[in-house]
């Protein structure tokens, strides 16, 4: 229980000022350049009133987590002031520490409100999410845009869904999680969803400084710490129509940094490079960021990426997270490591800008060994390097090995990890601290547009231990 909870007490301690339908929540772990609603919820609104089919009075409203005025305080008041009779919320692992305790409040004031779960910690959980968050009357897994609506239009018109449609659509209730049934995760149609941006959902300023944007989702790969495996389910892609319209728009705006969400940009040479086109044919002087595979620079294609990297302001980002086999099979990152140093070499030859990105706290890594993972990425001389340890994920083939691992990890700050079978809690802590410093460098490279002189990672090491 949270003291902000227990302060709070009972909803009559509020002012009531008025009352809607819906109140979807979005508690969100926003960067300083972010719009102030995020993507994903910018995409669920978007549809959400595109395709109701009731005249359902709806709000939605997003908190900044990481903002220093940040109270849940304020989330149970919204709460009070709206008596909603729909109450939606996105559970992540950054709000991880909230949702269990707003939901219980809100059940507890307003017994009535139809509570609506979904995110990655439902669409990666299991049957035992009716305990985890008591109180909830549907969770939604998988992919939200469609599922919330066809629920909301079910429900604002005062039916009960029935059991073909919450099959249809990945939704659970209490009842079918107690007997054990969480089978399904739902991927719906991207061409079928409006676009945030030109439907002005997220509006974007003349000469924005920076947006989030996606051409597709899913990813081929199955990293066993990552949450984007998706048994079965292929990657889509968004159509041209739509991103050609939305690049047009980032043009007339003169957006100056488009952040590309899409976990392997360059996956697929008809899409991507078509895109590429795109941006060269309206002359835009926008920064990309792309994040992308080093081995598929390998391929063909290569060249007309690398000349387009090349000759606009574009920076490319590689999730390497080790250079080590006994790694990187480890979590079947499936690494091909004579690849990833042609890709590098091929970089240099085109001259274009990239960061490495590390893990530290995989399996089998002991300090030692990402000492020398970290000697090999200050090796192949990039713009930037990035180091992050290791979150424990639901739904990841590392959580369902965390005993066997010998995992520690905080469950108040994104699962973290603190400790692991081969590395100590003094050795996470003292790399944590190392490596604050070390992304702070790279960001200021970036930003400034300055040489990488990457910082002795053992020299300061050292130095922690003798703090």
């Amino acid at each position: 229980m949270y003291i902000g909870l227990d302060f709070l007490g009972g909803a009559e301690k509020f002012l009531q000022v008025n009352q809607c339908d819906l109140l979807f929540v979005s508690l969100d772990w926003s960067r300083p350049k972010d719009l102030r609603t995020p993507l994903s919820t910018a995409s669920i609104e978007g549809y959400f009133r595109q395709n109701q089919t009731g005249n359902v009075n709806a709000e939605f409203k997003n908190f900044n987590l990481n903002s220093p005025d940040f109270s849940v305080c304020d989330v149970l008041k919204f709460i009070n002031e709206l008596q909603p009779r729909f109450l939606a919320l996105g559970a992540y692992i950054w709000n991880e520490k909230y949702v269990p305790d707003i939901v219980r409040w809100t059940k507890a004031n307003y017994p009535k409100t139809i509570i609506i779960l979904g995110g990655p910690q439902v669409t990666y959980g299991n049957h035992h999410l009716v305990t985890e968050y008591p109180g909830v009357d549907y969770f939604i897994r998988g992919e939200g845009e469609l599922p919330f609506t066809e629920l909301m239009n079910v429900l604002s018109s005062g039916d009960v869904p029935n059991q073909d449609m919450l099959n249809r659509y990945a939704i659970f209730t209490p009842e079918t999680l107690k007997l054990g049934k969480c089978d399904r995760i739902f991927t719906g149609e991207l061409d079928k969803l409006p676009s945030p941006y030109l439907s002005r959902i997220l509006p974007v300023e003349q000469n924005q400084m920076f947006v989030r944007w996606e051409t597709l989702r899913r990813c081929p790969y199955k990293c066993s710490f990552c949450q984007f495996r998706l048994e079965g389910h292929k990657v889509v892609e968004i159509s041209h129509e739509r991103l050609f319209q939305e690049l047009a728009y980032f043009k007339e705006k003169e957006v100056q940094e488009i952040n590309v969400l899409d976990p392997i940009f360059n996956l697929r040479p008809k899409h991507y490079l078509e895109i590429c086109r795109k941006i060269d044919t309206l002359g835009m002087k926008t920064r990309f960021y792309f994040q992308c595979r080093l081995e598929l620079l390998c391929r063909k294609d290569r060249e007309e990426f690398l000349k387009f990297c090349r000759d606009h302001d574009v920076w490319l980002e590689f999730g390497v997270q080790t250079f080590r086999k006994k790694e990187s099979d480890a979590i079947q990152r499936g690494n091909k490591y004579s690849k990833i140093n042609e890709g590098i070499d091929i970089l240099h030859q085109f001259n274009v800008p990239f960061d490495l990105h590390l893990i530290f706290g995989l399996p089998f890594q002991s300090l030692e060994d990402f000492l020398w993972s970290y000697d090999r990425a200050k090796e192949a001389r990039p713009s930037g390097l990035y180091l992050f340890p290791l979150n424990i994920l639901k739904g990841t083939d590392l959580y369902e090995k965390q005993e066997e691992w010998e995992y520690e990890f905080d469950t108040k700050n994104n699962n973290i990890f603190l400790k692991s079978k081969w590395m100590s809690k003094h050795e996470v802590e003292c790399l944590k601290e190392a490596a604050e410093d070390i992304n702070d460098h790279s960001k200021q490279v970036r930003d400034n547009n300055r040489l990488m002189q990457l910082p002795n990672l053992r020299g300061k090491l050292d130095d922690s231990r003798r703090n």
